[in-house]
Order: C-alpha cells, then sequence, then structure tokens
C-alpha cells in the first residue's frame, strides 16, 4: 500500500532467524495500519481499495436500511439512505469514482460532494424483460460505460452521459448515469462480474469462467463438472511473454496474452481450484466445510487433530505446523461425532444417519464395514482405555456397543449389543476402569436425570447388561459427566447442571460428596 498507510518492506514480513529455532514455511503476516472505528457496531460486508492504492472505501455489514459508506483517507464519512449494499468497486480510472450495488439498487458515487451521482431500481418495465438480481458491478476500460452482472444471465450497460474528466476538473453535479440496455449473456446466474485489461471476465453458478471482449463478444470458456457456484475470481499478476517485441502493438494479441493468465477460483462451496489456461487444467487447492463443524477430536499422541462437519467432510490437521495432512468426504451424510481410541491407531465416527465408521487414524480408509444398528443421528463415541470397546449414544435414547474381536487370525469388530436406556437425550457417554480390577467400566448420563452403569463382562450379542440405576438430581438437569483426577484414595466422577452447578459423587455409592 502506498501513502497514507506507509510503504511495506520485505523485511518486516519475513520473520527473524533465530539459532537454534524451528523454520516456519509460512511468513508472518504483519498489519500496515489499523482502521478501528470504521463500522464498530456491525462489521464490514464490503471492501474495495482503489487502483492507486490511496483510497479504501467500506460497507457496514448492518441491516438496518441507514448504510454508513466511510471513505478512509480524510476521515470523510457520508450517511446515505437506500437499500442494503453489499459490493462496492473503484473506477480503475478514476478513484474519485466507486459503484455499490444490493440485489435490487446500483448507486455510482463521484468523490465531488456528499451527494450521489445516480441511483437505479430496475423493474420489468424498465427494459421489458426479466432482470433478475443484481450480483456485482464494474466499471468498463472503455471508460464511458459501466456493467451490472445479474441473477437471470443478463448483463445491464450502464452508459455516462458526461465524459470522463480529470478529478479536478469534474462537474459540481454527479455525473448522469442511464442504464442503456440489458444483454441476455446465458440462461445461468452471474455471480462474479470483473474486467481484465481488455476483457470482461465473468462466473456463474455453474462453474464456469467466461471472457467477452469490450463489446461483449465470447473469446474463452472455462469449465469443470465438479466446481460450485463461483464466488472470487483472483487472476495472475504475471503477463505472460509476447513470442516478439511487436507483438504488444497489436490489440489481439495483448487480448490473447490476457487469456493466458492462470486464475484462481473459490466457490460457494468452501472449494480453490487453480485454472491453468494453456491446458484448461483445474486442480483443486483447498476444500472446507460447506456446512457447520460439529465434531473434532485430538490424536492421543500426535500433534494431530480431526475435524468433521455435517457436509461430510473429515479432515486431518498438524495444528502445530499449521498443516493439512489428509482428508476424506462421505458425499451421503454428515459427521456429527469423532473419538481416536487411546493407543491412536483408529478413529471412530457418528454420522447424522445412524451409521458408525471405524477409520484407520493416518490413512482414513476404513477398516471394517460400516455399522448401521442406531435409529437416529449418533451424538457420542468413544472408546474403552484398552480400545477393546466402543460406545456410541444417538438421538433415539440408544447406547450401542461394539467390541474388538480376533476373526481368521486378525482383529476385527463387530456389533455386542445395543439398548434404550433413557427416556431423554443421552448427554454423555463415559468410559473408565472398575477400582478392583482393569476392566472397561461403561456408563451414562441423560436429562432423565439418570446415571446408567453396564456390565460389559456379562453381556453377550445383543444383550446389554445393566448394573446400576443412578438418579442423581431431584430437579436440575445434569448436562455432563467426567472422571474427576485421582486426587486422593477416594474417586470421583463430576457433573454440572442446568442450575450452573458442580458435584462430585462417590464412584462407587455415587454418594453426593
Amino acid at each position: 500500500l502506498k501513502e497514507p498507510w506507509g510503504a511495506v518492506s520485505h523485511d518486516c514480513l519475513e520473520p527473524p532467524v533465530v539459532p537454534g529455532a524451528p523454520t516456519r514455511s509460512l511468513l508472518r503476516r504483519v498489519p500496515v495500519h489499523t482502521i478501528f472505528e470504521s463500522h464498530p457496531e456491525d462489521g464490514v460486508c464490503a471492501i474495495a481499495i482503489s487502483q492507486d492504492s490511496k483510497y479504501l472505501v467500506t460497507i457496514s455489514a448492518g441491516t438496518e436500511q441507514v448504510k454508513r459508506i466511510s471513505i478512509s483517507q480524510l476521515g470523510a464519512n457520508g450517511i446515505l439512505t437506500f437499500e442494503f449494499q453489499d459490493y462496492v468497486l473503484f473506477n480503475p480510472q478514476n478513484p474519485h469514482e466507486f459503484v455499490s450495488n444490493s440485489k435490487k439498487q446500483v448507486l455510482f458515487y463521484v468523490w465531488v460532494s456528499r451527494d450521489v451521482g445516480s441511483s437505479w431500481l430496475l423493474s420489468p418495465q424498465t427494459f421489458k424483460c426479466l432482470v433478475g438480481q443484481y450480483s456485482q458491478s464494474v466499471f468498463h476500460f472503455n471508460n464511458t460505460q459501466a456493467l451490472t452482472a445479474t441473477s437471470t444471465g443478463k448483463l445491464v450497460v450502464w452508459d455516462m452521459d458526461d465524459p470522463r474528466t480529470l478529478p479536478e476538473e469534474l462537474p459540481a453535479k454527479p455525473h448522469g448515469i442511464i442504464p442503456a440496455k440489458v444483454v441476455s449473456m446465458q440462461k445461468e446466474g452471474l455471480t462474479v462480474l470483473q474486467t481484465l485489461e481488455s476483457c470482461v471476465v465473468t462466473g456463474d453458478v455453474t462453474g464456469k469462467v467466461k471472457f467477452y471482449d469490450g463489446q461483449l463478444r465470447i473469446l474463452a470458456i472455462y469449465s469443470y463438472d465438479k466446481v460450485g457456484p463461483i464466488q472470487s475470481i483472483s487472476f495472475s499478476t504475471t503477463l505472460p511473454s509476447p513470442s516478439s517485441p511487436g507483438d504488444l502493438s497489436d490489440s489481439s494479441n495483448f487480448v490473447s496474452l490476457t487469456l493466458n493468465r492462470n486464475f484462481i477460483l473459490s466457490t460457494s462451496d468452501a472449494t480453490m481450484f487453480h485454472v491453468a489456461t494453456d491446458s484448461t487444467n483445474f486442480e483443486r487447492l483447498l476444500e472446507e466445510p460447506k456446512k457447520a463443524v460439529n465434531a473434532i477430536a485430538c490424536h492421543p499422541q500426535e500433534p494431530f487433530v480431526a475435524v468433521g462437519s455435517h457436509c461430510g467432510l473429515l479432515k486431518v490437521w498438524d495444528y502445530k505446523e499449521t498443516k493439512y495432512l489428509v482428508s476424506r468426504i462421505f458425499p451421503e451424510t454428515g459427521i456429527q461425532c469423532l473419538c481416536y481410541d487411546p493407543e491412536g491407531y483408529f478413529l471412530a465416527a457418528g454420522f447424522t444417519d445412524g451409521s458408525v465408521h471405524i477409520l484407520d487414524a493416518i490413512s482414513l480408509q476404513s477398516i471394517c464395514e460400516e455399522f448401521q444398528f442406531s435409529q437416529g443421528p449418533v451424538t457420542h463415541i468413544s472408546f474403552s482405555h484398552d480400545s477393546k470397546y466402543l460406545a456410541t449414544a444417538d438421538e433415539k435414547y440408544t447406547v450401542t456397543v461394539y467390541r474388538k474381536v480376533l476373526q481368521n487370525g486378525s482383529k476385527c469388530w463387530e456389533h455386542l449389543a445395543g439398548l434404550e436406556s433413557h427416556y431423554k437425550p443421552i448427554r454423555t457417554i463415559l468410559f473408565g476402569v472398575h477400582s478392583d480390577s482393569n476392566e472397561p467400566r461403561l456408563l451414562s448420563l441423560g436429562e432423565d436425570r439418570q446415571l446408567v452403569e453396564y456390565d460389559l463382562k456379562s453381556s453377550i450379542k445383543d444383550h446389554l447388561v445393566v448394573t446400576h440405576r443412578d438418579r442423581l438430581e431431584q430437579d436440575a438437569v445434569p448436562l455432563c459427566l467426567v472422571w474427576y483426577p485421582k486426587l486422593s484414595t477416594e474417586s470421583f466422577f463430576l457433573t454440572a447442571n442446568n442450575y450452573y452447578k458442580m458435584k462430585l459423587y462417590n464412584t462407587t455409592t455415587k454418594m453426593c460428596r
């Protein structure tokens, strides 16, 4: 960035080398300047920077109709009453002009007063056709027009009725801007609109990227079946070298060089692709959860963390090196809970369709067929201390137990038994160790205030034995259960309830201490 933020040197981006310290592959990002009071109440929903890097424009994310558009340099602020604006862009040829749009309105701004140049709310009567909702707006590189993309695959062309002048020669009144025509580009909705040198670039809901010349004639199309709706496109700043010194004198050759720029695109389904224009190859760079992250588990020995989402994406990261390791997608269902076994060999996952997968902790490949014994989404999953048992709880108030057995000389997992042991949602399933032996001990705690203990040793196929049922609360609802650290000869487990109280219970007598 240039003034007034100051120049950025490479020295401040590269972390200093400390003898004996581990090297890091990532650069340290150092803020050059922070604006604290841009929109402190609501946050920022749109931002743009001028071509000369001197001006920054932001739009508040507030839902109210009065929008505060702030231009950062001179501290100027304007209060404007218009529709919710969610996109903004500077005129690359004039830093004193910018455009913003909502779904139904486009605003043009000229920085000569606190007035807005023009605003338009298009309707079918404007052009006698269905225009759709606005997505993004840009200034045309011919410097006499602007373009707005719509959800019906059209481009609205705006004509500036005043000629472009230098900033110091701008008239007192804002420029007049009129909608000239609507150009039907395609049937699918347009989500991204950019200008790149002498090309107009669009991205749409089907994942296609198209290049047009200044007269909106098609030049090139890039598409890939597995790309979702495009959210943004970023082009390489490196222009391909011309084959001869005179090539750039020919505008057609210049357009050809522009089309050869590689670019990165991001989609609404949280995926990023790198597109090599010389081979039209789409390389998947990054895939993140498309829905909420509901499950997380840490490896017991390595600095690995597994993250599961409702979209079915399972990813493992090295949190020490902040490095992505491996991932797997389950397209038919969502991940609800995760758990590593104490030895770190297995990763168990419970899903929203009631299935349970036991995976190799490193490769994420299934080590056996999936289990489908739960009638509802699996909410909790846990291994015993010796990794011989796996227990789950589901939304149908059922506890299900699986065990590791020796079959044909190799270890595998099988379903042992399940029991609808509660009549309200289960909040915790907990493995422990019997005090007089090394046998696993299993307990479950529900919102029905019941603490249920199971006898795994006596349980047989399809019959889960219950040894104790204890009511822990009279009025409050218990929310969680954990083992208390062994700080004395007496052992305890700890509960917390919806009355903000914690209680210690003796693990043998179940008496509150």
